[in-house]
């Protein structure tokens, strides 16, 4: 799972909902970005918002959907 937000991609540790968990947070202000997930070669993209962006010291960081899931393969 990866979060990308203005170029600099994040590896996710864990989805909630409506929050995700980073690997290693850096300070980011409210942003929208793209959540990247693929399971066995099968891979969905959903657009999200940072709703207060990414604080580094705070584990979880809130989402909100923007719009459909998109699937690649």
């Amino acid at each position: 799972m990866t979060l990308t937000v203005n170029g600099h991609s994040f590896s996710v540790a864990q989805l909630g909902p409506g929050f995700l968990m980073l690997r290693d947070a850096i300070d980011h202000s409210p942003a929208e970005a793209q959540f990247t997930m693929s399971i066995d070669g099968d891979e969905r993209l959903w657009f999200v918002r940072l709703v207060d962006g990414i604080v580094a010291t705070q584990p979880e960081t809130r989402i909100e959907y923007c719009s459909p899931t998109h699937e690649t393969r």
